[in-house]
């Protein structure tokens, strides 16, 4: 097992202990982003400091599906931002890990979300914002495939491409489930690189 794949693993166990001792929570939705997360924040893609967690020159996460909170903070936790015996505090009263993340309440948390559809506007904001700002950061956001049934994503993807927002990464967690069941049933949305690439994507 590699040093990444351990790691990912250790996070896995941390939610889920997280999740049981709240008694409450998304485990499937958070357990299957957390390899993408591992390789975001452990992997060498992203730039960011847990020591400094505003530090100016930092890339910038949305965790869009927001109810994949108990990852956000595997990870957060894992990287040094606060520590891991914090983790056993989710979703109870005063803690600073609330059932979606708040930004201001946890460090490393760029932004609170949870209302899916909006976290990819947000991110094209923000990109929008450092490309204004000549700033070379970029903006990774992390989205769920059932809450690509969303308009606004759709909205956020068109404008973003308008824009040639080349520093915003859209990431789908293709786990094909959403709360009511399998996406290909609920809505099935089909060929997500082919409707990504028609809005102008790479």
């Amino acid at each position: 097992m590699t040093e990444l794949e351990q790691r990912a693993c250790d996070m896995r166990i941390d939610i889920v202990r997280m999740i049981a001792e709240a008694g409450s929570g998304h485990p499937g939705g958070s357990l299957s982003c957390t390899d993408i997360l591992t390789a975001l924040y452990f992997g060498g893609v992203m730039e960011h400091d847990p020591e400094q967690p505003k530090w100016e020159d930092r890339d910038r996460f949305v965790l869009a599906k927001g109810h994949a909170a108990p990852a956000l903070y595997a990870a957060l936790a894992h990287a040094g931002y606060f520590p891991r015996e914090e983790l056993k505090t989710l979703r109870k009263l005063g803690t600073r890990l609330q059932g979606h993340p708040d930004c201001n309440l946890c460090p490393g948390v760029e932004v609170s979300t949870g209302s899916l559809g909006q976290g990819l506007s947000i991110a094209a904001g923000m990109a929008a914002g450092l490309k204004l700002a000549g700033k070379p950061q970029r903006v990774f956001c992390l989205l769920g495939d059932g809450e690509c049934e969303e308009g606004q994503v759709w909205e956020a993807a068109m404008w973003a491409a308008h824009e040639n927002l080349d520093n915003l990464v859209a990431i789908v967690d293709r786990n094909h489930l959403q709360i009511d069941g399998d996406t290909a049933d609920v809505c099935d949305p089909g060929d997500m690189c082919a409707k990504f690439s028609a809005f102008g994507w790479e």
